[in-house]
């Protein structure tokens, strides 16, 4: 029989080997993976440079979210958006809407995007451009209905209106403006 130390020094031969294989599984030039930001704990994922697509029930194309950061939230149940532009389109031949905001905030349920920062809102129907601008803003996806309480400008060719709030139906193109409403228009 083998001493006891014999075996020790037969034991530490052959397990030496496969012990340093096993700590040593990452390469030290291997990539780590990325820290999640402070603050940033209770997220379950983040996406970088994203674009997501959503399509209606005859598979054409119904929005588009693309943002250079995502971050999700599960426990509130909600997309906390960097800088999102937002597509809806429409598949009745009104053109699309682009909505960009320095910050978004997404529902999970997709019924409310809320959007914060020199939101702005282009029109684009067939030669009839609308362009608004506001400082937040509440975006009812599957209704395209957009609100705010806040103060807001619309563009359109020849002039400009400022209100206090206001609710629109972009599928439509009906604007009610609530308050304190001022035009400036431009004849030729």
């Amino acid at each position: 029989m083998l001493s006891s130390r014999t075996r020790l020094i037969l034991a530490t031969a052959l397990l030496a080997p496969i012990l340093l294989y096993w700590g040593a599984d990452r390469a030290p030039t291997e990539a780590q993976a990325p820290q999640i930001a402070p603050g940033g704990a209770d997220t379950d994922y983040y996406l970088r440079d994203a674009t997501i697509r959503q399509f209606d029930a005859r598979g054409l194309l119904h929005q588009e979210l693309r943002s250079p950061q995502l971050e999700h939230y599960p426990e509130p149940g909600e997309l906390r958006a960097q800088a999102p532009d937002i597509t809806l389109f429409s598949n009745e031949d009104r053109g699309e809407v682009l909505i960009s905001a320095q910050q978004g905030l997404m529902q999970d349920s997709d019924e409310q995007v809320r959007l914060n920062g020199a939101v702005k809102v282009l029109s684009q129907s067939a030669g009839k451009p609308l362009r608004l601008e506001t400082q937040t803003l509440s975006l009812l996806p599957s209704q395209q209905f957009i609100e705010t309480d806040t103060a807001v400008t619309l563009f359109s060719q020849g002039g400009e209106t400022r209100a206090n709030g206001m609710k629109a139906y972009l599928n439509t193109r009906q604007v009610e403006l609530l308050s304190d409403v001022e035009g400036r228009y431009e004849t030729k």
